[in-house]
């Protein structure tokens, strides 16, 4: 399964992925100043995934950060397929956009 097309993500995901920036196109934003569209998470646990691109079709670069090992998590690309596949798997749809360095300091927060 790839990307978003058919693969069960609701129309105003699909929208709110098409205004998302693509790939490379913030490559002058400081990480920091990244502003984070979507946020997966695993309930009951400290992983997140937080985009900041996409390809457009269900790739993104983000930040991420598994089972609370803040000091292995990194940028990098990762895809909504892998991702679903994971138990428990949310979404977040940040209506409001973020900065990456408030989205962390909230997470961080729990």
């Amino acid at each position: 399964m790839s990307g978003t097309k058919g693969n069960g993500m609701s129309e105003g995901f699909r929208r709110h992925e098409a205004k998302m920036p693509r790939l490379d196109e913030t490559d002058g934003v400081s990480f920091e100043d990244k502003e984070i569209w979507l946020h997966f998470f695993v309930i009951e646990t400290d992983s997140h995934w937080m985009a900041a691109e996409t390809d457009g079709d269900g790739s993104y670069y983000g930040y991420v950060v598994l089972d609370g090992d803040y000091e292995k998590a990194g940028w990098g690309i990762f895809s909504l397929a892998h991702l679903m596949m994971t138990p428990g798997m949310m979404i977040m749809r940040r209506k409001v956009l973020r900065r990456f360095a408030d989205v962390l300091r909230e997470v961080r927060s729990g």
